[in-house]
């Protein structure tokens, strides 16, 4: 069969005409992959060198200041090496074990040599020593001092606070005796409360002691040194002491000579209402040391004269 020239020609159209429909599939195909590709999310991972992990010695609940480290206060985290940036810390639990708090640690916290005792006892020391003991710096002592619920704020105070310690104590005034009322001590640490030590322990005596006697009377320790036991001790003698609670910030000593029943009589004192800064003064009056009563006797009424 011939084929002739206008065959050619169809069959070179159909050609063309099928690679254009080619090529415009593939310039759509082409498209929507390209914007396809555009909006898709692209997640890069990064791989990092798996970091070197150390061992460090933390606790696994709140200690409290003077509280004696036991195995089972004690856990181990894995912290990377980078992130340990402090000195003083602990790889092993068992060589914290027996150390005093010298400060207080919440649940978590890392357990560091400047937080506790230095000194790690044997195992004998550590049942019989006091915990109070470990918690006494150079130079300094642990003196108690018999309180009631009123002079020794009990019911208020905790150990860890800081108070002042008032001495009232009998003076000689020429030929009469006066009584006086004077800041002795200031901003004290307390160690222990009533029957309670900082950790919460009942001490052997105290167990047979009635609740309600306990209360009454009890027994603070504070933490003083040389100068200062010889003072409280003195006042404990010659008087009677009582304890003010003071606020966590304020360490100010305040000189102070004292009161007498003659200073509080006429006692002048500034309004804290008062914005002028004027001064008001508060009498105490005078009581005389001679009253009259009125006797009755049948219809006559004396006036006697009585001291």
């Amino acid at each position: 069969m011939k084929i002739l020239r206008s065959d050619f020609i169809l069959y070179g159209i159909a050609a063309l005409a099928a690679i254009l429909a080619v090529m415009l599939v593939y310039g759509y195909v082409e498209k929507r992959v390209s914007e396809a590709e555009s909006k898709e999310i692209i997640k890069t991972v990064t791989v990092v060198e798996k970091p070197e992990l150390l061992p460090i010695v933390a606790v696994n609940r709140d200690i409290l200041r003077g509280e004696r480290l036991s195995e089972a206060d004690l856990t181990v985290l894995r912290v990377p090496k980078e992130g340990i940036e402090v000195s003083g810390s602990f790889q092993d639990a068992k060589q914290a074990v027996g150390h005093v708090a010298q400060q207080a640690m919440f649940k978590g916290e890392w357990v560091l040599k400047s937080k506790i005792g230095t000194q790690n006892p044997d195992e004998k020391d550590i049942q019989d020593s006091s915990e109070v003991e470990a918690l006494l710096t150079k130079g300094m002592r642990a003196m108690r001092i018999p309180v009631s619920a009123e002079s020794g704020l009990l019911g208020i105070l905790n150990p860890g606070d800081h108070v002042d310690v008032i001495s009232v104590f009998e003076v000689q005034s020429g030929s009469q005796k006066k009584v006086i009322s004077r800041n002795i001590l200031q901003n004290v640490e307390v160690l222990t409360v009533g029957r309670f030590n900082r950790v919460g322990k009942q001490d052997d005596v105290d167990k047979k002691t009635n609740t309600e006697m306990a209360e009454k009377v009890s027994m603070v320790t504070l933490n003083v040194d040389v100068k200062q036991a010889e003072s409280l001790a003195l006042a404990m003698n010659v008087g009677k002491v009582h304890l003010a609670l003071r606020s966590a910030a304020d360490a100010k000593i305040v000189n102070s000579r004292g009161v007498d029943i003659r200073e509080m009589q006429t006692s002048t004192i500034k309004d804290p209402l008062n914005d002028a800064g004027d001064k008001v003064v508060q009498k105490v009056p005078y009581r005389s040391r001679q009253e009259t009563i009125e006797v009755l006797q049948g219809d006559q009424v004396e006036k006697v004269v009585v001291r």
